[in-house]
């Protein structure tokens, strides 16, 4: 039969690691208040672009290796890189309005859906306007901001 020292020591190991357990335990997480967070991180970006252009935008919520997807393109991988693709498209203007958020149960990651509206000239001078939609995924950043890691859209039809 085991001493009461003996007892009394497996007694406070499990204490222990039932404490331990209990304090490394992630913190829960309100699914609502992320995708919230997501959408709401997709209307500033939304916002930024009419603000102070579609490049600077593009490049302030973008994660340092983000990669955007563009309809008929190659990959454009990296922030700085997103930067440039977008300041050589002179005379774009871009507005989208995301519609839906989702987040993954850790509360680091997430997605948005929206719709875009593009404007820009034509081969020939003449305004043209497309319209599409997108997928946009997002990060939570050690700061606790969120940067897309991935952007892509692709055409629709006239609404």
């Amino acid at each position: 039969m085991p001493t009461s020292s003996v007892r009394l020591g497996a007694f406070a190991l499990a204490a222990s690691l039932f404490f331990l357990g209990c304090a490394s335990a992630p913190p829960a997480v309100d699914p609502q208040t992320v995708r919230a967070a997501i959408l709401r991180a997709d209307e500033d970006f939304a916002r930024l672009a009419q603000e102070k252009g579609v490049a600077e935008a593009f490049a302030t919520y973008a994660a340092e290796d983000a990669t955007i997807l563009p309809a008929g393109a190659n990959p454009i991988e990296g922030r700085e890189a997103i930067r440039s693709y977008f300041a050589s498209a002179t005379g774009l203007s871009l507005t989208w309005k995301p519609f839906f958020s989702q987040a993954a149960a850790a509360g680091d990651l997430g997605y948005t859906l929206g719709t875009y509206e593009a404007r820009s000239a034509g081969e020939d001078g003449k305004p043209v306007t497309r319209y599409g939609k997108y997928c946009t995924i997002w990060k939570k950043q050690a700061d606790g901001s969120w940067k897309y890691i991935v952007d892509l859209g692709n055409p629709s039809p006239v609404p």
